[in-house]
């Protein structure tokens, strides 16, 4: 399931309009700009991008470390692909990215 989105992007390049914390009818999550989960620090990837001064994973010179990689593939039952998250993050930046990601969730909501 997929829920438009038009908060921060967390470090991850996680898309939070899919994420089943943010999706869920009962308490959802607000966003990763306030979640104590993702923007604070609690996050592993968000305490490590401060640390190396980088806003996303991408940039990091050790991306990608294995502790990215399995996170990453424990995200692929929720239908995102962080390796491809995060070149579309390096690509076309944030605002492209929730373009793409809020488009997908339209067309699901659309049909």
């Amino acid at each position: 399931m997929l829920k438009s989105y038009t908060g921060t992007v967390p470090p991850c390049g996680v898309f939070c309009g899919g994420c089943p914390t943010y999706t869920r009818e009962k308490k959802p999550c607000p966003g990763a700009e306030i979640s104590q989960r993702c923007e604070s620090k609690g996050c592993r990837y968000f305490i490590c991008c401060v640390e190396k001064k980088v806003d996303f994973c991408h940039q990091c010179d050790q991306y990608t470390c294995q502790r990215f990689r399995i996170f990453a593939r424990n995200w692929q039952k929720y239908g995102q692909d962080f390796l491809e998250n995060q070149g579309m993050l390096k690509e076309v930046e944030t605002d492209g990215f929730l373009q793409y990601w809020n488009e997908k969730a339209n067309e699901i909501k659309n049909k």
